[in-house]
């Protein structure tokens, strides 16, 4: 009995009497902020050690009560949780952050009260490395009262690096496949066929670049809807005047809406408006088909084709014309037709007129240019054209993941790719980006440093590509076909 007793009162003697206790940690959830309020019993002191990952709270002369866990649990991704520490003085209480966040702290004391306010609106940016000389990448995560928001971004000086659109290359036949069309020809169908769909690491390995973001919208058949120039060589023809990013030879960038001057005169100077570039001939209409089109024109025998060579006319047929490398083939379907086929000859020079014209930057050595829309950012202002541009419900409302392009004052590119919420079944409880819309991708591009600014397609075709890898976070959780893209080089 004696030991005991004498074994008990040295316990006494060691252990602190401390009468403070820290006894319930609380959170709240606001629109604009997340709310932790640590109770006490009575009159407290603290210190804080901060930095960007944690903040510490010290408390001495302190011990947590029964009920209090090592660790607390927050159901927000800002601030995932409380630990709880006793140390030699005291507590020590750690909260990690996810990522820098701007907070207070301050007491109450009536109840006695710690509390800490972190809140939900911020913007972070970090530098992602050099890809090369001229090409950087940065990572942004934005904080809004909705949710949180990641983006990848590819900052390119025109002057070291260049950027261009680059179309997906048909695929070359697997040897099985071979072996099925040259037993089964009646099997490939690839006749009619004149774009194509691939990867976007595929397009940029193909093109040999060091980095690439998916480009403008098309069909399922991998068709451009829209402008798409590359390397001085219409490849479509604009739609409803929408904007689009030009780059001349000069290595200058710009962001406008373009509209089509597209005609012919015959010799004897009649004048026919041309409706299109390399697209589906439909009933009365006039179609110019060039080589980027692909082989054929694969129309059928309801009109009438003016093959060129240049400007003189080579042969006049029926339908399906094989394009010639050095120039193009005229498509001319219903009325209007039969007189043409009575004022064009072989042999005939046609003064043929295809100019894309943007409504305010001087044309001069256009090298490149690509549509997209709308435009969300015009003279260092928010400017999001969605109605003027015709855009439906599935691209102008909500929130979605989204590729962009911008250019800084200082001339440099933005390319930027905005994560969405996931869409596969297993992922859709994933909150790390909760996607945005047009107006806020607006904001985010002007707070980059964007003085003009356009959408591109979004959606599961949202896709950033660097040195090998993905590096955003795809809304179907895998790469989607698509049918062109801005890849970047280094200039040698």
């Amino acid at each position: 009995m004696q030991l005991t007793a004498l074994v008990l009162c040295c316990a006494g003697l060691l252990s602190p009497a401390w009468s403070l206790t820290l006894q319930k940690i609380r959170f709240g959830y606001y629109p604009d902020k997340i709310r932790a309020a640590l109770d006490f019993d009575g009159p407290f002191t603290y210190t804080l050690d901060e930095s960007r990952e944690r903040i510490i709270i010290n408390l001495p002369q302190t011990e947590a009560a029964p009920e209090i866990s090592n660790y607390i649990e927050s159901s927000d991704l800002i601030v995932r949780y409380f630990e709880i520490e006793k140390i030699d003085d005291g507590l020590k209480v750690t909260v990690p952050l996810s990522e820098p966040v701007p907070y207070s702290v301050y007491t109450l004391s009536d109840p006695a009260r710690l509390v800490l306010d972190f809140k939900r609106d911020f913007t972070n940016i970090i530098s992602g490395g050099t890809i090369v000389d001229g090409v950087e990448h940065l990572k942004v995560s934005r904080g809004t009262a909705s949710g949180r928001i990641t983006a990848d971004v590819l900052k390119v000086d025109l002057n070291k690096a260049s950027v261009a659109p680059a179309l997906a290359l048909k695929n070359k036949p697997n040897a099985l496949e071979s072996f099925i069309n040259t037993v089964s020809p009646w099997r490939n169908v690839d006749d009619d066929k004149h774009f194509f769909r691939a990867r976007v690491s595929t397009i940029a390995d193909q093109q040999g670049a060091v980095a690439a973001v998916n480009g403008t919208y098309f069909a399922y058949t991998g068709k451009p809807l829209g402008t798409l120039l590359i390397d001085k060589e219409m490849v479509s023809s604009p739609i409803y005047d929408r904007t689009a990013l030009i780059i001349n030879d000069e290595r200058q960038a710009f962001i406008d809406n373009v509209l089509i001057d597209s005609y012919f005169k015959t010799a004897g100077n009649l004048r026919y408006n041309i409706g299109g570039v390399n697209q589906g001939r439909k009933d009365n209409s006039f179609v110019l088909y060039t080589p980027a089109w692909g082989e054929k024109t694969g129309t059928d025998t309801s009109g009438i084709e003016l093959i060129l060579s240049g400007s003189v006319v080579r042969e006049i047929r029926l339908g399906n014309s094989i394009i010639p490398a050095d120039g193009y083939v005229l498509s001319l379907c219903g009325p209007a037709s039969q007189f043409v086929n009575e004022n064009v000859k072989v042999g005939d020079r046609l003064d043929v007129h295809l100019k894309i014209i943007p409504y305010t930057t001087p044309l001069k050595s256009v090298l490149h240019m690509i549509s997209g829309g709308p435009r969300l950012v015009k003279e260092g202002v928010a400017y999001v054209s969605k109605q003027e541009e015709k855009f439906k419900a599935d691209v102008a409302l909500g929130r979605a993941a989204r590729t962009a392009v911008g250019l800084t004052k200082d001339g440099k590119i933005l390319l930027v790719t905005v994560d969405g919420a996931p869409r596969a079944k297993g992922s859709r409880n994933d909150r790390s980006s909760i996607g945005i819309s047009l107006e806020d991708l607006a904001e985010m591009l002007i707070s980059l440093g964007a003085v003009e600014a356009m959408n591109l397609d979004g959606g599961g075709s949202s896709t950033m590509w660097i040195d090998g890898r993905v590096v955003n976070k795809p809304a179907n959780g895998y790469e989607v076909g698509v049918s062109n893209a801005l890849v970047v080089k280094p200039r040698f």
